[in-house]
């Protein structure tokens, strides 16, 4: 079976399909009659009605998720995906929820995280379908729907249906990916004393980022003085070449700070907006219990490393430990500090929790962990692990060997699990970020390594 050309005719159908999708504006949402909202749902029931026009099996699970299915056998093959998708924000080129395609490239929300992969992925399996391939195994793309969030669509999934022996997530990147670090999402906070109004100059409030696992691009600071900042504001911003703006109503200032987004995976690849606005009111006159949290935090975060935190952690398997301050909040009583740590296989999770545990009350605040999900480990030698790479390395004529990551994908979710693909070491790593898109020739690559991939799998 030629692949290679194969996967190429089905490029039109890819981007038909796929933009089906990406219209969708699949963010999560609060709501009575939906698991996570309507338009995660319309996505879901959206590429279930795709795969049942194309004679697949389907099935919806509740709203939490659903899967596509062909093959006979006992065993199952799974593929994890996910349609939800992080909010877009804002300065897109073109709007984020009309997807569109210009010079080769597919432009729109979730067409790298996860719509976009998914697609590729599915299209592998239409197209071994349509060759007549009668697969030995069940291959099943399981389909999730809260994975940006809280992963409660793929645990309800799983209480629910059968585990697979083993499987892959498109949702990080080639060749293989055998080990995921440890993720820890937690809260700081620290208590405030009431401010005197006879201050010359105190904070009235600070807000910043709202997903912790995305480097924060925006953050704003509302702050009485009786003195003019505005100066000092400019230098600042001026001397450390930043975005920021200020307006002044008396004696009131509201400060703000842009910022660049990024994966919290990968924080070095961002600028955050939280650190670089506390950074400023760290030369303010502000009274010395808000001036104490300030420094503390803007220290403990100000590189990704974790070596603010004390925690600046690595092994051979899957390198260095990364810290993002991924929300900041003061209100009149107390900060409150969100971050997203990510931390080496081997090391143990106790050990970080209790060095967080030990700078929080250093400084007189408490801990509280969000989530937390545990390390994942397959041996390099595990013959899922050397099929998957075998084909990846025939495909694209590599001498590639398995890597480790510090994303969170549904690989975790599995018992034997790996993420694999979509994305390649020269793709543009847009995930999350304003403008999200992926060149349509690594999409169609992908489908033929996936194609080769299930076939050798289930054959």
């Amino acid at each position: 079976m030629d692949y290679k050309t194969l996967s190429q005719t089905y490029e039109e159908e890819y981007i038909q399909k796929t933009m089906e999708l990406l219209k969708i504006p699949s963010v999560y949402e609060e709501d009575e009659e939906t698991p996570y909202g309507k338009p995660i749902l319309d996505a879901l029931n959206k590429m279930l009605e795709i795969a049942g026009k194309d004679g697949f099996t389907t099935k919806n699970v509740h709203g939490h998720g659903g899967h596509v299915e062909f093959g006979e056998g006992e065993e199952i093959i799974g593929i994890l995906g996910h349609l939800d998708v992080v909010p877009a924000g804002e300065g897109w080129t073109t709007p984020p929820f009309d997807p569109v395609v210009k010079n080769g490239i597919l432009y729109g929300r979730g067409s790298q995280d996860d719509k976009g992969p998914v697609m590729a992925a599915y299209i592998a399996m239409k197209l071994l379908k349509d060759q007549g391939f009668q697969p030995k195994k069940k291959i099943r793309l399981i389909l999730g729907t809260d994975e940006e969030r809280d992963w409660e669509g793929i645990e309800h999934y799983f209480k629910h249906e059968d585990m697979p022996e083993v499987g892959f997530t498109p949702d990080a990147s080639f060749p293989v990916i055998h080990a995921e670090k440890g993720l820890l999402d937690g809260y700081l906070t620290y208590a405030i004393s009431p401010k005197s109004s006879d201050l010359s100059t105190y904070l009235l409030s600070f807000t910043g980022g709202d997903r912790l696992n995305m480097v924060p691009d925006e953050s704003t600071a509302v702050l009485f003085s009786t003195a003019d900042i505005q100066r000092s504001f400019n230098d600042y911003i001026e001397k450390h070449q930043l975005s920021g703006s200020l307006t002044k109503n008396d004696n009131e200032y509201v400060l703000s700070m842009k910022g660049k987004a990024a994966h919290a995976s990968k924080p070095e690849g961002g600028r955050n907006a939280v650190i670089d606005l506390l950074g400023f009111l760290q030369t303010m006159p502000l009274p010395a219990d808000d001036q104490k949290i300030i420094d503390h935090i803007y220290e403990s975060f100000l590189v990704t490393d974790g070596s603010g935190l004390g925690l600046n952690i690595m092994d051979d398997v899957s390198g260095a430990l990364t810290s993002n301050l991924g929300s900041l909040v003061r209100s009149e009583d107390m900060w409150k500090a969100g971050f997203n740590l990510r931390y080496p296989v081997t090391a143990e999770y106790n050990d970080v929790l209790h060095q967080l545990n030990a700078i929080a009350e250093r400084n007189e605040g408490s801990l509280a962990v969000y989530d937390h999900l545990p390390s994942i480990h397959l041996e390099k030698d595990h013959p899922f692990v050397e099929t998957l790479l075998s084909v990846y390395n025939q495909t694209t004529g590599e001498k590639a060997s398995a890597q480790s990551i510090g994303g969170a994908t549904y690989a975790r979710s599995l018992e034997a699990g790996v993420a694999f693909g979509a994305m390649f070491a020269d793709s543009p790593d847009t995930a999350h970020q304003v403008d999200e898109h992926v060149r349509l020739k690594d999409m169609i690559k992908a489908i033929e390594i996936y194609a080769k991939s299930i076939y050798e799998l289930s054959k």
